[in-house]
């Protein structure tokens, strides 16, 4: 396909951008031995990732995995490896994943210093980044060269798509995972007719022999260790978006799938616009920014998202769509079908036949705005509602929902409901929720 070929010229590095690519990976890993072999510990330097599998994008990140040999302990796996990242990059920066590592610069690209234990059998895992060798040799041995340029089209388009990683914040493909699939279909576009025909729950591998079962929405068994699913961290959301968008691309294949436009925020008039047409009620409820990785950001803050929308419902108020949005705070934008509640609720008793029934009209006789009254056999009493609107409720209650144990503390909480949340400053995260339209149709 024409549009395919274009793509490509545009994503595969050139011959002179490859040659600077690998001329800053062998002097990259020659300091690291370096500082490596000062240890005299028996430590190996490894090239891992899409460089070393030459699937790489025009601007990758270099990944380089010190090997320590398994006698040694964790703690001064750590210690050693970050030290060795900190000697050896600039604008260093210590992250975590199962165990810490370094993240920094090299003659101007970003590298990733991991240390990982020498294992010979990828089912003796002392950590899960111990895999990552195995897998690199894996895709060096198994894809072919001709198999390259469909990996980094395959790669661009979930990126434009906005699926491209397993990372929290993304919850999607990851490189590896669109290499093997590569591997299973032979093409770029054969992936896609497969994966417009992709059933929730489908099973997928390389080999027949497979491992235990998996509940995910796409398994995929990792030929290097057949007891993962190697789309574990894909959502629901991430994998229907993929299936929607090959379908789409199949019937109209274009460079916007690719390269979309830039998306704006909506402006605050066309927000205003937007709410008054849909009679729906916004609420933005803000906290401070814990100082915590997108790993563990992500999930607590959609685990709090959907904490308080239960606790909104349990309330009475009916949730219609939620969505949060982290940028200098966080902001958990929920839409509801009114914003105020009557102040009457109905509070439902036993049935007048048990020995408690006494119990249920003493209580309320005189107390609520009705008397108790009798319904198929039932007390019941219309009772004043505690809270009438989601400000108060919130404040009141949303130390008590299911949140992210990070943000369980409330630092900074701010709600705002109705006309006060549709200002600039949370024009992005109404956003998020009042546009909908994909990458590929802004």
């Amino acid at each position: 396909m024409q549009v395919e070929q274009e793509v490509l010229g545009k994503v595969s590095p050139t011959a002179e951008r490859r040659d600077a690519i690998q001329r800053t990976v062998r002097s990259l890993l020659e300091t690291v031995r370096k500082e490596a072999d000062a240890r005299d510990l028996g430590l190996e330097v490894m090239l891992v990732g899409s460089v070393a599998k030459d699937t790489y994008l025009n601007d990758p990140d270099i990944d380089v995995f010190v090997l320590f040999p398994e006698l040694i302990s964790r703690n001064k796996l750590e210690k050693t490896g970050l030290d060795i990242g900190r000697r050896t990059l600039t604008k260093v920066e210590e992250r975590y994943a199962e165990h810490p590592y370094i993240h920094g610069e090299w003659e101007g690209l970003e590298v990733d210093l991991v240390p990982c234990y020498h294992i010979k059998d990828p089912q003796c895992l002392r950590s899960a980044v111990d895999r990552t060798p195995f897998h690199t040799r894996y895709v060096q041995s198994h894809l072919g060269e001709g198999q390259k340029g469909e990996v980094r089209l395959l790669k661009r388009f979930a990126k434009g798509v906005g699926v491209y990683g397993a990372e929290a914040r993304v919850q999607g493909f990851s490189g590896y995972l669109l290499e093997i699939l590569v591997m299973k279909y032979g093409s770029f576009r054969a992936v896609l007719e497969h994966a417009s025909e992709w059933k929730k729950g489908v099973t997928l591998g390389l080999e027949e022999d497979q491992g235990k079962r998996f509940q995910d929405p796409l398994v995929f068994y990792d030929p290097v260790d057949r007891g993962r699913n190697v789309a574990s961290a894909l959502s629901a959301n991430s994998f229907a978006l993929f299936i929607h968008a090959a379908r789409e691309y199949l019937k109209a294949p274009s460079e916007r799938f690719f390269f979309p436009s830039p998306r704006e925020p909506l402006s605050v008039e066309d927000i205003r616009k937007a709410v008054a047409e849909r009679g729906t009620g916004m609420v933005v409820v803000e906290l401070d920014r814990p100082d915590l990785i997108d790993d563990n950001l992500y999930p607590q803050a959609r685990k709090s998202l959907d904490g308080l929308a239960a606790l909104l419902a349990s309330y009475d108020f009916t949730v219609l769509d939620k969505t949060f949005h982290i940028g200098d705070r966080i902001r958990f934008v929920i839409e509801l079908r009114s914003l105020t509640l009557p102040r009457a609720a109905r509070h439902n008793g036993p049935p007048a036949w048990i020995d408690n029934a006494s119990s249920f009209l003493e209580k309320w006789k005189g107390a609520g705005l009705s008397e108790p009254f009798l319904e198929n056999g039932h007390w019941s009493v219309m009772v004043r509602r505690e809270h009438t609107g989601p400000k108060s409720l919130i404040e009141a209650k949303f130390s008590s929902a299911g949140l992210g144990s990070d943000l369980r503390d409330l630092k900074g909480l701010r709600v705002e409901t109705g006309e006060m949340a549709i200002s600039e400053r949370n024009r992005a995260a109404l956003s998020l929720l009042l546009d909908k339209r994909k990458n590929w149709e802004v």
